[in-house]
């Protein structure tokens, strides 16, 4: 089994966000848990290791999540597709992409949402390799 609380450690591993510390510990277990929802739902691909898992219980994230044993490879594909998912609000921000577009605003708006993007697409890459890399590695082709 692999616990949620394992995942939620792995995606806080790839924030870098200091607010989050002192956000409260409920609604942090439940943003992780949104943006770890979302990111199965959009990788179809591991349905079959994703599917059996627990209903998701805040008092004790360690003792509930997935039936499967993850291996460590899904476990980060999962948190940098939650990662992806913390990272969209503030891309998709339209104060940002307003201030980003303004003239009187300064060059640090556009380079900030720029760096953003510049993150959600390597966030991406990464994904995409280890995605294809879980792919050949249990391919029965090889066999």
């Amino acid at each position: 089994m692999t616990s949620y609380g394992t995942i939620f450690k792995q995606i806080l591993r790839h924030i870098s966000d200091p607010s989050i510390a002192n956000w409260p510990e409920e609604d942090l277990l439940n943003e992780l848990y949104g943006w770890l929802k979302t990111a199965i739902a959009k990788l179809p691909q591991l349905q079959d290791v994703t599917s059996d898992r627990d209903e998701f219980d805040i008092n004790d994230v360690d003792n509930c999540g997935f039936h499967n044993d993850l291996s460590e490879t899904i476990q980060e594909v999962l948190a940098l597709s939650a990662t992806r998912e913390w990272l969209r609000p503030q891309i998709n921000s339209t104060t940002l992409t307003l201030q980003s577009f303004a003239k009187s605003e300064g060059y640090s708006q556009r380079e900030f949402l720029r760096g953003l993007m510049e993150l959600d697409e390597s966030i991406e890459i990464e994904l995409k390799k280890l995605l294809r890399d879980t792919t050949y590695v249990n391919s029965e082709y090889f066999d």
